[in-house]
C-alpha cells in the first residue's frame, strides 16, 4: 500500500483527485459523506498525505508558475494585483506553492522558456500575456497552462479565463444612454488586439441599439499610457471641437486621467461631463467624484485560473473558456439628464 497515489485514493473512493485534495488539506467543498469515505480509505491503506509523499508519488512539485506582464505605469498593475490575490488563495486551498516571473516590453521568449525549464513547476498561469510564439512553444512542449485576462482569441484552442469586455462596454454605453445621454464618446486603447475589438464593438453596438449616432471626433483611439486620455480631451477642447455630455472609457486608469484633464479645463464632473469606465480599481473609489464603473470579481479571475489549471494538470474535465460577467457600480461620476 506504500505506493498508493492520490489518484489511487480518488479511484477507490469514487471521487475526483480535487475532492481528495480538499480532504487532505481539510478544506470545504466536498460533502461530509465524501470526506468520511476518503478518510476511511486513507486510514485503512496507511496512506501518508504530506507534501513530500505527494511529490514523490505523483512526480509533481505542487508549484504553479505565474508569468505576469508588468506595466511601467503602476496604475495599470492594480488589476493584476487583485487577480494575484485570487491565485494565492486558491493555490493555498489546493496545496500549491506559487512562483512569479514578471515580464515587460523587453522580454525575450527564449530566455523565458529557459527560465521555465530551470524551474520545477506543474503548470503555468499567463496573466495579460498574449504572445502567440510563446504560447505556441508551451503547446509544443505539452506544458500545462491557462491564460487569464490575456486578450487572446476565444476560438476554443486555448484554456482561457477572461473578462467579458464586450458586455462591459455594451452595458456601460447603454447605461449612459438610459441616463438620458445622447452624445456619448469613447476612449480606449488603439492597440489592435482582442481587447480593443471587444470594447469598441460593445460601444458601437450599444449606440446602434439605442438609436444614437457615433461622432468620429469623440472616439479616442489612444496609446496605453497614464496620460493619453487627458491628452485626447485636451485636443478636443484646444481644437475647439464640441464635447459630448458623456464618455465611456475602457479602463479606470483612462477615466482618472480624463477627470483630471476635464477639471483643468473648467469642466465639473458630473455636472458638465459624465464618465463611466471598466475595472473598479481601488483608485476609482477615492477620486473626486468616485467613478461609476463596470466591476468584475478580479479575485474570482485568479481563482478560476487555478481551478482550470489544476484540472488540466490532473487530466480532469474543464471549461475551455470561462467568462466573468460585469456588474455596474453607480457612484458619483454620471449625471441623469432629463
Amino acid at each position: 500500500m506504500a505506493n498508493l497515489t492520490i489518484r489511487d485514493i480518488a479511484r477507490l473512493a469514487g471521487v475526483s483527485t480535487t475532492a481528495v485534495s480538499f480532504v487532505l488539506n481539510d478544506k470545504p467543498g466536498v460533502s461530509e459523506e465524501t470526506r468520511r469515505r476518503v478518510k476511511e480509505i486513507i486510514s485503512s491503506t496507511g496512506f501518508t498525505p504530506n507534501v513530500h509523499t505527494r511529490r514523490l508519488n505523483l512526480g509533481r512539485s505542487f508549484t504553479i508558475h505565474v508569468v505576469l506582464y508588468w506595466h511601467q505605469q503602476p496604475i495599470f498593475n492594480q488589476f493584476a494585483l487583485e487577480i494575484m490575490y485570487g491565485i494565492f488563495a486558491s493555490c493555498k486551498k489546493l496545496g500549491y506553492s506559487v512562483m512569479f516571473t514578471f515580464i515587460d516590453r523587453t522580454w525575450d521568449v527564449t530566455q523565458l522558456m529557459e527560465s521555465i525549464h530551470s524551474k520545477d513547476c506543474d503548470g503555468l498561469i499567463l496573466s495579460q500575456v498574449e504572445d502567440p510564439s510563446f504560447i505556441s512553444l508551451l503547446q509544443q512542449e505539452n506544458i500545462p497552462f491557462v491564460c487569464v485576462d490575456s486578450h487572446v482569441k476565444k476560438d476554443g484552442n486555448l484554456p482561457l479565463v477572461e473578462v467579458d469586455y464586450y458586455q462591459a462596454s455594451y452595458n456601460a454605453t447603454q447605461y449612459l444612454a438610459h441616463m438620458g445621454h445622447k452624445d456619448i464618446g469613447y476612449i480606449g486603447s488603439s492597440t489592435p488586439h482582442e481587447l480593443h475589438e471587444s470594447t469598441f464593438n460593445g460601444y458601437i453596438d450599444a449606440m446602434r441599439d439605442e438609436g444614437l449616432a457615433c461622432n468620429p471626433a469623440w472616439i479616442g483611439g489612444i496609446e496605453f499610457s497614464a496620460t493619453s486620455a487627458g491628452e485626447f480631451f485636451d485636443s478636443l477642447v484646444e481644437g475647439k471641437f464640441s464635447v459630448p455630455t458623456a464618455f465611456f472609457c475602457t479602463g479606470d486608469a483612462f477615466s482618472v486621467n480624463l477627470v483630471n484633464a476635464a477639471k483643468r479645463h473648467g469642466y465639473s464632473i458630473p455636472e458638465d461631463l459624465s464618465i463611466v469606465s471598466v475595472d473598479d480599481l481601488l483608485v476609482s473609489r477615492y477620486i473626486d467624484p468616485p467613478l461609476s464603473t463596470m466591476s468584475f470579481n478580479k479575485e474570482e479571475l485568479g481563482a478560476k485560473a487555478v481551478e482550470v489549471l489544476h484540472a488540466i494538470i490532473n487530466d480532469e474535465p474543464h471549461e475551455k473558456i470561462t467568462m466573468i460577467k460585469p456588474v455596474i457600480l453607480e457612484r458619483g461620476s454620471v449625471k441623469k439628464l432629463n
